[in-house]
């Protein structure tokens, strides 16, 4: 299935070149990059989230001025503390395999809405524009709240205000020692069983804590992980540590506490651990063309975020492996000519697996053999990082076999030239006055119609 989500990650190309700032020198609320394609928000833990999506970005930015720009060696002393959700009511969203509609509440829940008339009520006759996907991968960042069932259960404007930083989607606002385990829903009669992390990838350590009671006095606990005993205490407490498998197929673990009271009654509790295999937006991969005709070459690339330790990387079609690149290569590329019938469509994604056996999806992209094929467009910057006050020279050129008629330069997203004709389009643009970043692509259309867009260029005003 091709997805049309663009990682905010390609917008961050590695030309974005500016004077680094120490990791010391970073506060709760920052945007941070190193010389790799992410992006992070630096929290109060002292941790990097991660921006899954352009679309999850820009519900809370509207630019990226105020990214800045670490080394790579301070970027990967920070831990990755998991992923950024959707600002609460800005949208509505979905997951691709289920038709409900959700309002995206306080701490990142999810609440239905049971009616389109609700909708139509909370967000207008135009509520299903606002409606945007959420990959299945990136459902369990989120957690299921109470349905919607009148407009009254939903203030989308307190909501709204009492969301003003990503950090607070974070933590219920009632303090919770530190460090904060996650309790299970419900305690059975006196066992109670919290887990460290809700969720988990592969070669984590996650921390099991049990308390019981009992009138009759607790004489053992034990606490077992997916069925396997990690731990017994004879004592009415009890803390253990299991490291996630490296392999397997699961997406949910069950972490589980027994209680043994001295009356011989046996209390037990379990919580759910789901299983992250999603990427978290650290491995990318882009494709030249869309659209080629038979027995024309596909070019496909994997980039690799700096802050994992590289194994392997492999370009997947139509999940057989067809490229492998050893530990040493960020960038892994493949090219090769395709020569299937009109209308077929080959499926590409990579893996990067890292030094603890853990893997990195890309999202898939696909290349369809067409009668026409997509232009080819690249996009040049006179100059990667300027100083306020500078202009800085822009252009697009793009080629394809049936000509090209016209090109467009765009700022942002948004069209600030445009050339009718398949000649090189230069734009001087500024001067810029406020330091941040400049994001510019290109748009070309041949002779049949066919259009393509480039990747993005980023200058840094300093």
């Amino acid at each position: 299935m091709k997805l049309r989500t663009l990682l905010l990650g390609l917008l961050m190309m590695s030309m974005f070149m500016t004077a680094p700032v120490h990791a010391a020198t970073l506060s709760p609320g920052d945007l941070i990059k190193a010389s790799g394609p992410s992006v992070y928000y630096y929290a109060q833990d002292g941790k990097r989230y991660v921006f899954p999506t352009e679309k999850t970005y820009f519900t809370w930015y509207s630019d990226f001025s105020s990214v800045k720009t670490v080394t790579d060696s301070e970027l990967a002393a920070l831990m990755i503390g998991g992923n950024v959700t959707y600002r609460p009511t800005v949208k509505l969203v979905k997951i691709t395999t289920d038709p409900k509609v959700y309002a995206v509440g306080p701490y990142k829940q999810l609440r239905w809405i049971k009616t389109e008339a609700l909708a139509t009520e909370l967000y207008s006759s135009a509520w299903a524009t606002v409606v945007e996907d959420i990959p299945d991968t990136f459902f369990i960042n989120y957690m299921l709240g109470t349905d919607i069932s009148v407009a009254a259960d939903f203030d989308r404007s307190s909501i709204l205000s009492g969301a003003n930083n990503i950090q607070s989607t974070f933590v219920i606002a009632t303090p919770t020692p530190s460090p904060a385990p996650i309790p299970a829903a419900t305690s059975t009669g006196g066992l109670q069983l919290s887990v460290s992390k809700a969720t988990v990838r592969a070669g984590d350590t996650e921390t099991l804590t049990a308390v019981a009671t009992s009138t009759s006095g607790i004489s053992k606990i034990d606490l077992f992980f997916d069925g396997v005993l990690i731990q017994s205490c004879n004592s009415s407490s009890c803390v253990g540590d299991v490291i996630i498998p490296i392999s397997g197929t699961k997406s949910l673990y069950t972490a589980e506490a027994k209680a043994y009271a001295v009356d011989s009654t046996i209390k037990t509790q379990t919580v759910l651990v789901a299983l992250d295999n999603s990427s978290s937006g650290l491995a990318s991969i882009t494709i030249d063309r869309a659209i080629i005709r038979q027995n024309q070459s596909a070019g496909i690339t994997v980039d690799a975020d700096v802050s994992i330790a590289i194994l392997r990387t492999d370009i997947y079609k139509d999940n057989v492996s067809i490229r492998a690149c050893a530990s040493s290569i960020r960038q892994c590329r493949w090219s090769e000519q395709l020569t299937g019938a009109v209308g077929t469509v080959y499926d590409y994604y990579g893996k990067v697996t890292d030094t603890l056996g853990r893997t990195y999806l890309t999202p898939h992209k696909t290349v369809t053999i067409g009668s026409n094929d997509s232009p080819i467009v690249t996009v040049g910057i006179g100059k990667a990082s300027i100083y306020k006050g500078e202009t800085v020279d822009v252009t697009v050129s793009a080629s394809d076999d049936d000509g090209i008629t016209q090109i467009e330069v765009l700022k942002d997203f948004s069209v600030i030239k445009t050339c009718q004709s398949g000649a090189p389009c230069t734009i001087i643009t500024g001067p810029w006055q406020e330091a941040g970043t400049l994001v510019f692509s290109g748009r070309a259309t041949d002779a049949l119609g066919q259009s393509a867009t480039s990747s993005n260029a980023i200058i840094t005003v300093n």
